[in-house]
């Protein structure tokens, strides 16, 4: 079979690069769009991070529709040629020369409006397919952890490329001019491109004959089909523990990026150089800290690690806002030694909940017995960018609600003491209910064995009146519903006309 393929280191390579646009790209926009649209395109805070929000709210629409194009993809001449999940990933490789267009300067609102939009559509369109990749090369769990490993690891590769480039070019640009953004959108192009030529030609799915053809008839009902799909993912209990994790977890991390450089600039008074110095060293220990936790999870599990990474988080942010409050002497050194510790919990805030969602596939088939990791992968998706833009765009308004001005080199305490509200009600308030929810998650590597060989042993005629004792009590913590009700036996998801 096609994904008896053996997952060799370069494999690992080539899928773990994938992530040079997953969070390249967002490190670099998170980081440094609203501050370049405030600062040089003349753009209100309300504007910029309304710009944020409408384009994604417009994604949130396209996340499940892709995930249930690329499911029924094989339906198609070009799926079964090129690939259900991996046409989309080849043809979104010319279309990364989107990127540096959004550094454009003097260009009006509806111009960085329109960029934004064209970006976002095409990074959901590489990023859905990208997501379930992991879950069709294997069934393994130690293979999975390993290939989300990669990924996550060039996250952090990404995270300080996307970091350390803006450096460079501020430096020799000089930090009042707008420069340097576009030459690094146009660098990190580059790398794009490369990465997902090498995504495309060094990964495989399962073939057309391994999968339920998902395909229906007539666009009423495949609108249908997709609202009843992704609508139902949040009745699989595990998930939506699973969601809660994942939303509020990297919501705590989206805002902190989005707040974290008029923190720096405009609370402590430190040029922006350091903070492109700050996120460099940031993503370094984030990448030492994503392969401590690759182990851990390995070994252990989701739940306690994602909650020992939030504590470490919230550590962090308490310790930016007590520098601050404190007005503590020998600054730099103190902010370094705090980045220091920000940095070993972020890695597994950003790796657990994206190693976790590989596994949801399975947890579902046990529920509706068929195979729907772009469902998930749009769910998952679609809730976390509407997450983002919300929360984005709240902190537009607090900016501005509190007397921030676009353009100026220093804020009224009145704004300053809003960015310090920001980091401990919304980023810290944000982490704790993902610590809530990692405790109430029971998947882990011993209870997704008992799903995959009771999958197997159903798959293979066995009868549901023979499941162990121990057997069903697992599957039915994991997925909210009688066992007797599972592989199909209920009214969970899409269910055709007969």
């Amino acid at each position: 079979m096609n994904q008896k393929r053996k997952i060799t280191w370069v494999t690992q390579l080539a899928y773990g690069s994938g992530n040079l646009l997953g969070s390249g790209a967002l490190a670099i926009s998170g980081a440094w769009l609203l501050y370049f649209y405030t600062t040089f395109c003349h753009l209100s805070a309300v504007k910029a991070t309304l710009i944020f929000s409408l384009a994604t709210y417009l994604d949130v629409i396209l996340n499940p529709v892709m995930g249930f194009v690329t499911d029924s993809f094989y339906k198609t001449k070009l799926g079964r040629k090129f690939g259900r999940r991996r046409f989309f990933i080849m043809i979104g490789i010319p279309l990364m020369l989107l990127y540096p267009m959004l550094w454009v300067k003097n260009m009006n609102f509806f111009y960085y409006l329109t960029t934004y939009i064209l970006f976002e559509i095409t990074y959901t369109s590489v990023m859905i397919p990208y997501e379930t990749l992991a879950v069709e090369m294997t069934d393994s769990f130690e293979q999975r952890t390993y290939l989300t490993g990669s990924k996550a690891m060039f996250g952090k590769i990404a995270n300080f490329l996307g970091a350390a480039i803006p450096g460079v070019f501020i430096g020799i640009f000089g930090q009042d001019s707008p420069t340097p953004f576009f030459c690094t959108g146009v660098v990190y192009c580059v790398i794009m491109l490369i990465s997902l030529t090498m995504l495309y030609f060094n990964t495989w799915e399962r073939t057309p004959e391994e999968v339920a053809d998902e395909a229906v008839e007539g666009i009423a009902e495949g609108i249908k089909k997709l609202f009843v799909d992704i609508v139902s993912t949040l009745r699989v209990k595990t998930f939506r523990h699973h969601l809660g994790m994942y939303l509020f977890g990297f919501g705590a991390e989206w805002l902190f990026t989005a707040t974290f450089t008029y923190f720096i600039v405009f609370a402590l008074g430190k040029p922006s150089t350091f903070v492109s110095e700050l996120n460099s060293m940031n993503s370094i220990l984030q990448l030492i800290s994503t392969a401590v936790f690759i182990g851990i999870v390995a070994k252990y599990g989701f739940r306690k690690p994602f909650a020992w990474a939030l504590l470490v988080v919230i550590a962090g942010v308490l310790g930016y806002v007590g520098v601050f409050l404190l007005n503590v002497p020998h600054l730099t050194w103190v902010i370094v030694g705090v980045t220091i510790l920000f940095g070993l919990g972020t890695g597994g805030v950003y790796y657990i909940p994206w190693t976790t969602y590989t596994f949801m596939a399975d947890v579902d088939e046990v529920v509706t017995n068929r195979r729907r990791e772009g469902v998930y992968a749009g769910a998952m998706t679609m809730a976390g960018k509407l997450m983002r833009a919300s929360i984005v765009f709240l902190l537009g308004v607090v900016l501005q609600w509190f007397g921030f001005e676009s353009g100026a080199s220093s804020q009224p305490d009145s704004a300053v003491h809003a960015i310090i509200g920001v980091l401990i009600i919304g980023v810290c308030g944000l982490a704790v209910l993902g610590i809530v929810f990692s405790f109430k998650m029971k998947l882990d590597h011993k209870t997704h064995k008992v799903v995959i060989d009771e999958l197997k042993r159903i798959h293979e005629g066995g009868r549901k009146e023979d499941v162990l004792p121990e057997v069903k009590e697992t599957l039915e913590k994991l997925t909210g519903i009688p066992y007797e009700r599972c592989f199909g036996n209920n009214n969970i998801g899409y269910k055709p006309k007969q």
